[in-house]
C-alpha cells in the first residue's frame, strides 16, 4: 500500500530560507493489530506497506528499538539458515526487519517480514541508529511543545547531522551499516566502533532499578555516619548492619532489610529530596552519562513516550519536537509526564550543548529492559 503523500513527497520542495539545513530524521512504525509498516519524515507519511509479525506463541514484541545491523544478504541464526533478504536487525536477541512471505496475517517467528520490493526500498535510507517503533496498535507522531523541551533546545547554528533524505523511498542510499559507535568491538561484526560528534543522543528518563536504589541507601547511610562498606549497589553484611543501626536510631524495626519506610526515613533523616528516577543518555549506541532526576508522583505511571528532536528553519527558534506515545487515549499523555520530570541546570545544560536533530527522548516505566545492553540504543518494551 503507498501512502496517499508518498507521490508528493517525491517532488521536493524548491529550497527556501525557511527549510532546515537537513530533513526531519526517518522513523519506522509497526502497527501489529493492522499488519502494517509506515514510514514517517518527521510528521509526513512517506510510504506504508503490509508486514506479517510473530505467530502465536512467538509474537513479535512491542517497544521502542533501533536499527543495529543491516545486512543485504542475511540467513538466519536460529531456523535452519532460513534467508531473510535485506535484513535490518533490532534487537540482538534475534528480532529483525526483513523481507519474506506475507500470507496476510501473524505468521514469522518473531521477526518482521516485509514484501520483497519494499524491504529493498526500505534499506536503502535507513542507517544503523533508525528509530523502528512496534506499537499494539497505530501510532502515529505528533508536534509536541513543553517548556522542559524549550529548555533544552540549543542554539540554531549547532552543527546538523547528515540524515538520509527519502525524497521517493529508496532513491537516496545510505549505504550498508557504518561503524557506529566507541572503541567496542560490534558484537554483530566484529568491527571496531567509532564514535561521531554531534551525532544524536539517546536520552532515557525511567524509574531507578533495584542496584541503583541500593547504592542511595548506601550512599544515605554512609552521609549519616554509618559503614554501610563499599557502595556497590549490593546487599551484603556490612550494608545490613549499617542499616539495622539506623533503624535501631530512627525508632524502626531493627530488620537490617531495605525497605520503603527504610529508603523514606534515610532520605528525611538526609534533608534530601528522594530521588526515585534515572536519566541515562547515549550516542552511538555507547553509554555517555547517567545522574539521578527527580519525578514528581512516583506512584502514578509515566506511560511510554518517545520525543524525538527535529531540525529548524533558519528563521525560528528552539529545535521542534515530535512525540510518540504507546496505549492509546487513555494512556498519560506526554506533556503530562514531561510536567513531572525535574532536571537540573547542569543536567540541562548538559543536554542542551549536545542534543542535535535526530536525538531522542523517551520517558517510560519500564527501566533498563534485558534487551538494552552493549551496542544498542535504549530497547524499551511496554508491558
Amino acid at each position: 500500500m503507498m501512502a496517499a503523500g508518498a507521490a508528493a513527497a517525491s517532488d521536493s520542495p524548491p529550497a527556501s530560507d525557511t527549510a532546515p539545513a537537513t530533513p526531519p530524521p526517518l522513523e519506522l512504525i509497526v502497527s501489529l493489530a493492522d499488519q502494517r509498516i509506515d514510514v514517517y519524515r518527521g510528521l509526513e507519511l512517506i510510504d506504508s506497506g503490509p508486514v506479517s509479525s510473530g505467530m502465536k506463541g512467538r509474537e513479535t514484541p512491542a517497544g521502542i528499538y533501533a536499527v543495529l545491523q543491516k545486512r543485504k544478504w542475511h540467513r538466519s541464526n536460529l531456523y535452519s539458515a532460513a534467508p531473510m533478504p535485506h535484513m535490518q536487525r533490532i534487537t540482538w536477541s534475534g528480532i529483525a526487519l526483513h523481507a519474506g512471505h506475507l500470507p496476510g496475517y501473524p505468521a514469522s517467528h518473531g521477526c518482521i517480514r516485509l514484501e520483497r520490493e519494499f524491504a529493498r526500498k526500505l534499506f536503502r535510507p535507513t542507517r544503523v541508529g533508525t528509530d523502528v517503533i512496534v506499537a499494539q496498535a497505530e501510532a502515529r507522531p505528533r508536534p509536541i511543545a513543553h517548556h522542559l523541551l524549550d529548555s533544552l533546545s540549543g542554539p540554531a547554528d549547532r552543527p546538523q547531522t547528515q540524515v538520509a533524505s527519502l525524497g521517493s523511498i529508496g532513491d537516496v542510499g545510505a549505504t550498508d551499516a557504518a561503524p557506529i559507535a566507541g572503541a567496542d568491538a560490534d558484537p554483530g561484526t566484529g568491527r571496531e566502533r567509532t564514535q561521531t560528534p554531534g551525532s544524536p543522543l539517546r536520552v532515557l528518563i525511567t524509574w531507578r532499578n533495584g542496584r541503583e536504589r541500593m547504592m542511595d541507601v548506601q550512599s544515605l547511610l554512609a552521609e549519616l555516619g554509618y559503614a554501610p562498606g563499599e557502595i556497590d549497589g549490593h546487599m551484603g553484611p556490612a550494608t545490613s548492619r549499617a542499616i539495622q543501626a539506623f533503624q535501631n536510631g530512627a525508632g524502626l524495626r531493627p530488620t537490617g532489610a531495605a525497605s520503603e519506610v527504610l529508603v523514606g526515613a534515610l532520605y528525611q533523616a538526609a534533608g534530601r529530596d528522594r530521588l526515585d528516577a534515572h536519566l541515562y543518555v547515549r550516542r552511538d549506541q555507547r553509554e555517555l552519562f547517567d545522574v539521578p532526576v527527580l519525578i514528581d508522583g512516583p506512584a502514578m505511571p509515566l506511560g511510554t513516550h518517545m520525543l524525538t528532536t527535529h531540525p529548524q528553519a533558519a528563521d525560528s527558534h528552539g529545535t521542534p519536537w515530535t512525540a510518540i506515545s504507546f496505549g492509546g487515549d487513555a494512556a498519560p499523555a506526554a506533556e503530562a509526564a514531561l510536567g513531572r520530570v525535574t532536571l537540573s541546570a547542569a543536567t540541562r545544560r548538559r543536554l542542551s550543548a549536545l542534543l542535535t536533530p535526530g536525538s531522542t527522548i523517551i520517558i517510560a516505566d519500564q527501566g533498563l529492559g534485558r534487551e538494552t545492553g552493549r551496542g544498542t540504543d535504549f530497547i524499551i518494551q511496554p508491558r
